[in-house]
């Protein structure tokens, strides 16, 4: 069977679907049981701890990853397996050493880089953090490997396992202890390390690729190579405001760590939520997919696949800023025990900000990527000097507000002008169904959420929360059932989930009613 096949990609799905579940759950658990354990300073100082995370992954970056990212699954395709194991030993052996060098740079010049954040009293803290950020530039790199030979298994299992050892670190700490900074640190990496050993010995015993000692790359395929990674490193070093963490930075020097416990914290609904979309649910499946098509079918499929990416991550990003907007209070009520609720007017901004990133920069950083198009995204970079200008301006005279609207419109301008300058290789075809369909249908969930809460008697959170998601429902199967997703959506999902699924997706108004398979193509 063709390593990329329709019926490979169906299982991957599935297998996904699975361990995301597993993940998904234990991860807003583990999330609950952090928010409402930790003290708000301790809090905001482990958020910034975990912004040096992008620091060093771009400055370092080398293009390792999206070197390995976009080649992997090329030489696995045109049977090079060799090559492929090659490649993944040499980006691991130098994301290692890169890593090493960047933390000692960041531990040699602490003070100076402390203070302006107030962590200076942190350095043995944050050297211990050191440890973690190695066990997750690892893992992501055999990740990355394991999806591209379609052993999501491995990939994602290996992310549900790190979830649940999480959780169940929170919750051991929190009942025979408190949870700190140092306990809350030392339970991550406790967790990446054991999905860093499961990883390890999976690809050495499943990808069965013996190391070559005689493997001679071709001048071309070396500069081919060369060129691609120093371009993404370029990227990759210059593209650091993409990052949301990027943002505490500027709150941390701004305004206090308790402001950065704050933003983090919507940021962080924000992104668990962006995360069931299915542009991230299925990103290990999506991406060697997307990078296997042939040259001389791109054209074609690009498009269609491109379409449906973001149909598909609109169709339940939608519904959710519709909930947010409503009932944005109750959330933080009900789950987080009001913590952070004076603030919770910064939730369905943070969420309505992010759809242009969430739903457009996956799918055309793809199509840049897979047209190899490096210096298009470089480019792309000097918006950031945008993001520095607004968040100088802003952040004094609007707070947290200000920070959020920053990198918002940041992110919004530009994957616009990414997609503008691809216009030519691919296009959103059912651009005009989901805009005049999500105006109607989410509009009138949104007013008649709005009226209910209104003029109905006081009701507990709870109670609220369960009517507005009967209600959301009901105007998702209105919008799956329009022209909200495309014809080419329903063939693609048709063609792809052809089991017992199939009667489900019909129902959903998600694949065509006749049982007739059209071409994937």
């Amino acid at each position: 069977m063709d390593l990329y096949s329709p019926q490979r990609a169906r299982r991957s799905i599935f297998k996904t679907i699975r361990f995301r579940a597993i993940s998904q759950v234990a991860t807003v658990l583990s999330y609950i049981v952090l928010v409402r354990g930790m003290q708000e300073h301790a809090f905001g100082i482990y958020n910034l701890f975990y912004s040096f995370i992008p620091v060093i992954t771009t400055l370092a970056s080398f293009g390792l990853e999206q070197t390995l990212r976009r080649f992997q699954p090329e030489y696995l395709r045109t049977a090079k397996p060799q090559l492929s194991a090659w490649l993944v030993r040499t980006v691991a052996g130098a994301r290692f050493a890169s890593t090493l060098l960047m933390l000692a740079i960041i531990l040699l010049a602490w003070n100076v880089i402390a203070k302006q954040f107030d962590l200076v009293g942190y350095r043995t803290d944050f050297a211990v953090f050191g440890v973690l950020i190695i066990l997750y530039l690892q893992t992501a790199i055999l990740q990355l490997s394991l999806a591209s030979h379609m052993m999501h298994q491995y990939s994602v299992g290996s992310v549900a396992a790190m979830s649940v050892g999480k959780l169940l670190a929170y919750l051991a700490i929190t009942i025979f202890g408190s949870l700190t900074l140092r306990s809350a640190i030392l339970a991550d990496i406790a967790a990446y390390s054991v999905g860093y050993l499961v990883l390890s010995v999976a690809w050495r015993l499943r990808t069965k690729t013996p190391q070559a000692t005689d493997l001679h790359l071709d001048a071309s395929e070396r500069r081919r190579l060369t060129r691609y990674a120093v371009l993404n490193h370029l990227n990759d070093a210059s593209s650091l405001l993409v990052y949301g963490q990027t943002d505490n930075f500027f709150i941390g020097a701004m305004l206090s760590p308790v402001a950065v416990a704050a933003y983090a914290f919507y940021g962080r609904l924000t992104e668990m939520i962006n995360n069931l979309m299915p542009q991230k649910l299925f990103d290990n499946v999506i991406q060697p997919m997307f990078f296997a098509v042939p040259a001389a079918e791109s054209h074609t499929r690009l498009s269609r696949y491109f379409t449906l990416l973001i149909d598909l991550n609109l169709a339940l990003q939608l519904p959710a800023i519709a909930f947010v907007i409503v009932y944005h209070r109750e959330l933080v009520q009900v789950f987080f025990a009001g913590k952070y609720i004076q603030s919770s007017n910064l939730f369905p901004l943070v969420l309505a900000l992010s759809i242009v990133p969430s739903s457009m920069s996956v799918p055309i950083s793809l199509v840049a990527q897979y047209h190899e198009r490096a210096g298009l995204m470089l480019a792309s970079e000097l918006f950031g000097l945008y993001q520095v200008a607004a968040m100088l301006v802003l952040i004094p005279a609007l707070g947290l507000y200000g920070a959020a609207l920053s990198s918002g419109t940041f992110h919004a301008f530009r994957n616009f002008w990414i997609w503008w300058q691809m216009r030519r290789e691919v296009q959103w075809r059912n651009i005009k169904g989901v805009l005049t369909m999500g105006l109607l249908v989410w509009g009138t969930v949104i007013a008649i959420c709005s009226l209910l809460r209104m003029f109905l008697p006081p009701l507990p959170a709870l109670a609220q929360l369960a009517i507005g998601a009967v209600i959301c429902g009901m105007g998702a199967l209105a919008f799956l059932r329009s022209s909200g997703i495309s014809q080419s959506d329903r063939e693609i999902l048709a063609n792809l989930m052809h089991g017992r699924e199939a009667r489900l997706l019909r129902w959903l108004g998600l694949a065509p009613q006749s049982r007739a398979l059209p071409s994937v193509r």
